[in-house]
Parts: C-alpha cells; structure tokens; sequence
C-alpha cells in the first residue's frame, strides 16, 4: 500500500485547492515566567519572541500549500493594518493566491493572541467581529467562487463559527459546487450542524461529532450510533471522524452507505499539541483526492499526516518531505 501511496504523495502539486471560511491572524508571544505580579495574583511573562502565522481557514491554505497544491482563498479582512498583514503571510509561500480575499471597511479583521510561556498557554485574548454579514457581501464571495470554480479541482469549506458560513450562502455555494462536480470537504462547527447538507466529507473531531450528534460517545456502540444520526441529518458522502489518540474513523454515507467502517489508528508516538491537527487532516484529505486517491488511500494519508503535526508544538503545516519520509519508513 505504502508504494501507492508515495505515488499519490508525488502528483500533489498537480492539485488545485479553493479554501472558504473565517481567516484570522494567529500570534503567538513566547516568554518565561520567573515571579507572581505584585499588583494581582497573575504570572509575570518576560516576553523573548513573537510570532505571526494565518489562522483559522488561513491555515488550512498554510497546510494545502506546504504540501505543494496550488491553493486560492475566499474569506474576509478588514480594511487594517492586520488584514494587510494576514494577505502577505498567505501569499508568501508563493504557493497560495490571496487576491480572492474581500477587504471591508466596516469590519475588524480577526486575531488571536497567545501568550505561551515554557510550553504552556498562559492566556488567549481574541478581537474579532461576529455576526452575518450583509448579502451584498455574500454576493460578491459567491461570484469570486464562480469565476475561478473551473480552475479548481476541490474545495475545503472550514468554519470557524465567526459568521461567514451561513445557512443561504452555504446552500447556494454547496448546490453551486456539485452542478460542477467538485469535491468539498467541510470542517464544521456544531452550532452550524442544522443547516449542512449534501458536501462529499465532513470532518468533525470526537467533540464536534457528538455535540452534532447529541450523544455521548464513549465506546465504539455510541461511535457509531452518533455517525449514523449524522450521516442522516447532514447526508454527506462520507464522514471521517478524527478521534485524537484513538486515530480516526470513516463512516460511508449515501450511495456508499451500508459498508464497513474504517478505523485508523493514530500513528504518533508522543503527543505534544493537536491545535491545528484538524486542519492537517481536512488539507492533506482534499488534496489527496483532488490528484485521484481514493477515499481509503487519502485518509491513510492524512493520518500519517496528523501524526507528524501533533508531534510539533502549536499549528504546524506538514510538508510533502515530511510526509514521504514517514511513509517511506512502512516499506523498510
């Protein structure tokens, strides 16, 4: 299996992924505590370093494109410093195009702040507008969409719950993408589980799928239980559930509905961080789909893909290096 799968690995910079959803700027401030604040029972953090990276849908772009995919994204800033600064980190891979993004002046662009002190998150403090947008906005969006769909080959819709998927644009953009035979992936977010219908995958982690599901998993019984009453309410042609240190599990829905599950195993020997791991996984997923892999093989792949990003502390973009050389390793 591996052989094939290095096969699959070495046509990815043949894809072509459009990534939809709420962006934001991610920054990180690294410093040491040494003393308790006399003024407040809080940590005095020296700060030695800061960093900026895309977040949210941004990052998803990060891992399509450290995989070497040619990858478009359709989001919103705002008309400030930090959306200037969140348009020149996704273009700078040279891999990502970010001419696509809306600029709005009545709107704040988002970014999270977090304050990490000897590996450990002190403090996030977020600034960002939530709320819908208006429909001219919607219209606009779903026009960029349709004026680059045929020079792509699939898209990732990644909700963060900021307000950009909403049920209207979600419905129009989803019917829009399958008269075009796309394949979509959609890394959702619980409050949302109403209104999604009818994308190709749907990537929830173990939380999200039983918040979706309202049950309680805890076995492999209530596992299943939860995918079926998914798999009815959202009808997606499959559904792969990422489970942390369980690996994950893909469930058939549809026309493919009925077979076996398939159950991976997770293949990371230590654990450092899974923020961003999802997104790892929904990338590397698309990706491999868009270059012919099937649903099996793309999702071996994105385990293996996972597995090395939550080796790494914070968000971590896998590159196709990385990737062969862990698989390479299963032919030795």
């Amino acid at each position: 299996m591996s052989e094939n799968l290095l096969k699959i690995i070495k046509r990815f910079n043949q894809a072509r992924i459009l990534v939809v959803g709420d962006i934001m700027v991610d920054h990180f401030v690294y410093g040491t505590v040494n003393r308790i604040s006399p003024e407040a029972p809080v940590p005095v953090v020296n700060v030695k370093s800061e960093k900026l990276m895309p977040g949210g849908a941004a990052n998803v772009v990060s891992n399509v494109a450290k995989l070497g995919a040619k990858v478009f994204i359709a989001g919103i800033v705002g008309d400030d410093y930090n959306g200037d600064i969140l348009k020149k980190l996704i273009g700078k891979s040279g891999k990502a195009d970010p001419s696509y993004i809306l600029t709005l002046k009545n709107f704040q662009t988002i970014i999270k702040t977090r304050v990490i002190a000897h590996n450990q998150q002190i403090v996030r403090f977020d600034r960002e507008d939530n709320g819908k947008f208006n429909p001219a906005v919607y219209r606009r969006l779903l026009e960029v969409i349709k004026n680059i769909a045929d020079d792509i080959d699939a898209v990732i819709i990644s909700d963060y719950g900021k307000g950009l998927i909403e049920k209207n644009f979600f419905s129009t953009l989803v019917s829009f993408l399958r008269e075009k035979n796309k394949f979509i992936a959609l890394d959702p977010k619980v409050e949302n589980f109403k209104f999604y219908k009818n994308v190709s995958i749907l990537t929830p982690n173990i939380n999200e799928t039983s918040g979706g599901a309202n049950v309680k998993i805890k076995d492999e019984k209530t596992l299943e239980k939860a995918s079926r009453i998914i798999l009815k309410k959202v009808r997606p042609d499959y559904l792969l559930i990422t489970r942390g240190e369980d690996g994950m599990s893909l469930f058939s829905g549809g026309a493919n509905s009925g077979g076996k599950p398939l159950h991976l195993h997770a293949r990371a020997k230590e654990v450092y961080d899974v923020t961003g791991a999802g997104d790892t996984v929904i990338s590397t997923l698309a990706v491999a789909r868009s270059v012919g892999a099937s649903i099996s093989d793309a999702c071996y792949i994105a385990n293996a893909a996972a597995s090395i990003a939550v080796s790494q502390l914070g968000t971590y973009a896998v590159g196709v290096d990385e990737l062969t050389q862990l698989l390479s390793f299963d032919l030795k």
